[in-house]
Parts: structure tokens; C-alpha cells; sequence
């Protein structure tokens, strides 16, 4: 069975290996990292102190498409690393940057992607609200890691966006960057970052054509009178993202 996860340390120096892990509260809600079958880098000496740890998440070949730090509850001295000095399961006391359901919720989307061969466009689809927040995070970290980027600086290509799959500004962006640079692709997941992803370096540059089906269904759904935490209705971001698509030589065609 090939490793899932590779645990190193802040100058990138691989600490091991390891195939699951578990994170939960305790009753004083204190965050407790577990890991499993944990295998020590052969060449890793616990000579230095650590005050965080990195998981790096591996795909079926080994190659990693993501990371995840860890701040540790108290620093670990070179003396006191013995859990990763032998092979094993062991804990650590850790802070997490947000909730721990969402936390272990990303590390279950990570696992949609870790076989390049069962990749799929719409992997989102049946996520919740909250999920796809979490997605967003997933995506553009995936893309980031991985350079997934298809039709780097190519222009004149035409792509297809369905208004019935857009519910909500996260649908839209990940149907966007799917059409444009493939499953779990990114171009973008804000405003800002749209205008950015079409100055280049994260696929395909305009002019391009986006033939968008149903259009009328998307402008007439409920659910994107919706506000996001900006307190923008969800469509008038949508409208905002085609208004600047426009303004950058993208041509949409509306059925």
C-alpha cells in the first residue's frame, strides 16, 4: 500500500510516512493529532526543535498535490522527538486554523484526488455550502501544488459553463476553472483573483469564448439572491466576474 501522507519539517526536510491520520477534541477541547503506521525518513535525525509540523498529502504515485501545517500546543526540543525517531502510531497536542470538523472534512476531499486516473470535473456538485468553502481552499491549493494548468498561454479556445450547476459564486468559479484547466481546476476564486488569473500563468489567456447554457436559468435561481461575507448578493459577484471576463477580450455567448 502506498503512503498517503509524508510528515516533514519547516526547512522541508522529509521527518517520514505515514497512511492515516486522525484529528478530534478531547473534553477540554484541546486538538489532538494521530498518527498512523508512521514510517521514519531514513535519513531524518531529530536534531532540531519544532514548533510545527507539515503533512504533505500524496497521490497514488507519490507525488505531492497538497500540504497542511500543523502549529504544535508546545514546541518539541531535539531530546523530546522520540516519537519520530522509530516507526509507529503516535499524538501530539496541536492547533488547527479552523474548526476540526472542517479540518478533517479537507483532508476527506483531499482523498477525491489522489488518483490522477479517477480525476473528474464536477467532484463539487453535490458538496454543501459550507463544503464547497472548504473546496475552494482544496482546489486552489491543488492547482497551486500540481501546476495544473491545461492550455498553459494558449488563447482562442472555447469552453462550456452550465447555468443549472451554477447555485451559488463558488459553483461558477469551479465550473470555470474545470472547463478551462480540468478536474479540480482553478482560475480564480474571487474577483481579484480572476483578474489576476487572466493576465497569464495559470492556463489560458484571453481572448476565449465561453458558450454558457441555461444562462437564464442561473439569473433567475433564488439561491443566488443569497449575500456572501461581503454582503454581495451571489449573482451580482457572478455578474461582476462576467463584466470583467468582458472587459478582458472574453467573448460570452448566452443560450
Amino acid at each position: 500500500m502506498s503512503d498517503k501522507y509524508m510528515l516533514y519539517d519547516w526547512d522541508e526536510q522529509p521527518i517520514g510516512y505515514f497512511q492515516e491520520l486522525r484529528l478530534e477534541n478531547d473534553e477540554s477541547y484541546r486538538q489532538h493529532l494521530t498518527i498512523y503506521r508512521f514510517r521514519k525518513h531514513p535519513d531524518y535525525i531529530p536534531d532540531q526543535s519544532l514548533d510545527r509540523i507539515y503533512v504533505g498529502i500524496l497521490d497514488t504515485g507519490g507525488a505531492m498535490i497538497g500540504q497542511y501545517d500543523f502549529p504544535l500546543k508546545r514546541g518539541l526540543q531535539p531530546a523530546e522527538s522520540i516519537p519520530f525517531s522509530h516507526d509507529g502510531d503516535w499524538e501530539l497536542l496541536v492547533h488547527t486554523y479552523e474548526q476540526v470538523s472542517r479540518t478533517r472534512r479537507m483532508f476527506e476531499m483531499w482523498d477525491l484526488l489522489r488518483d490522477p486516473a479517477q480525476l473528474q470535473c464536477g467532484l463539487w456538485v453535490d458538496f454543501t455550502l459550507e463544503e464547497r468553502k472548504i473546496w475552494q481552499t482544496v482546489a486552489r491549493t491543488y492547482a497551486l501544488q500540481t501546476n495544473n494548468w491545461r492550455n498553459q498561454g494558449q488563447t482562442g479556445i472555447t469552453i462550456h459553463l452550465d447555468g443549472r450547476l451554477i447555485t451559488d459564486e463558488y459553483a461558477f468559479f469551479f465550473m470555470l476553472g474545470e472547463q478551462l484547466n480540468g478536474p479540480a481546476g482553478y482560475y480564480g476564486s474571487s474577483l481579484d483573483a480572476l483578474d489576476d488569473c487572466l493576465c497569464g500563468d495559470f492556463g489560458p489567456i484571453p481572448p476565449f469564448t465561453v458558450v454558457w447554457s441555461h444562462y437564464h436559468y442561473m439569473e433567475n435561481n433564488e439561491l443566488l439572491q443569497r449575500k456572501n461575507e461581503n454582503g454581495y448578493t451571489m449573482l451580482k459577484v457572478i455578474q461582476t466576474a462576467i463584466s470583467i471576463l468582458e472587459e478582458s477580450q472574453v467573448t460570452i455567448i448566452k443560450k
